[in-house]
């Protein structure tokens, strides 16, 4: 259907028209959309990638429009993603060897009305920890891995809604115009709920630098409570580095869910 450059960052947005007009995809939090098409030479290609739902968008005009119409994937009629504008290897390296692929294909071969097959895919966020209920999260993310972190954020922190009572959002990037992914989402759900929310941006090459050694994440991730739930969100590399961190500040593994 349409797509566009997020600000200045190094992701684009890609949306998708679902048949009719009141269709919706209805998701579970942290469950992921998956894509699958054909490419020029008959092959079948496929890719997995969370919705995105951040608030307004741009309309053709130049000016806003909302995008009610439920959240996870449920704005009415339309699906929509990120991907990244890497090379190949680039980004294999941030999503994976399938969903790159399909994201060559995205870029140089669909046109807008072809068609792509889409259904609900995996769900991954799972605690297995022993301390219930859970009344902290802590969320670490990189890149595109804040995507189905703010779906989450917006789903745990209004009042009643669960009983999260405290949450730490801690997004990491080495490059700050890739901040211009979420910034706008986030800077209003801090504004919305600053008593329960704390948010840190932080401009670091964690896949290079120990992540200890940057203060700033040292000051924004808390120890270890009884009652509190890790999320891990973004490439590989960074994942399994997050992982670790979290499990040298206290946190037991069970308590750790990894997104993919």
């Amino acid at each position: 259907r349409s797509k566009r450059k997020i600000g200045a960052s190094s992701f684009t947005l890609y949306e998708f028209s679902l048949p009719k007009s009141e269709y919706t995809l209805k998701l579970a939090l942290g469950q992921q959309l998956d894509f699958c098409c054909l490419g020029a030479g008959d092959e079948i290609c496929t890719g997995s990638f969370y919705p995105y739902e951040m608030g307004e968008e741009e309309d053709g005009g130049g000016g806003r429009r909302g995008t009610s119409g439920g959240r996870r994937g449920g704005s009415k009629g339309v699906v929509r993603i990120v991907v990244p504008n890497r090379d190949a290897e680039g980004n294999a390296a941030l999503v994976g060897l399938g969903s790159s692929k399909f994201i060559e294909v995205l870029r140089n071969e669909l046109r807008p009305g072809d068609e792509v097959a889409i259904k609900p895919g995996k769900s991954t966020l799972t605690y297995r920890g022993e301390h219930v209920p859970v009344t902290d999260m802590v969320y670490l993310a990189s890149g595109l891995g804040i995507v189905p972190i703010v779906d989450q954020i917006k789903a745990i922190t209004p009042k009643g809604s669960s009983s999260v009572k405290a949450t730490s959002v801690v997004w990491i990037n080495e490059n700050r115009s890739d901040f211009d992914l979420a910034m706008d989402e986030l800077e209003r759900e801090y504004m919305k709920y600053s008593t329960k929310l704390a948010v840190s941006c932080i401009l670091d090459d964690v896949e290079k630098n120990p992540m200890e050694a940057n203060t700033e994440v040292e000051e924004a991730v808390p120890y270890f409570n009884a009652g509190t739930m890790a999320v891990i969100s973004g490439p590989k590399r960074f994942t399994e580095k997050a992982k670790a961190y979290l499990m040298r500040k206290g946190y037991p593994e069970n308590c750790i869910c990894i997104l993919p």
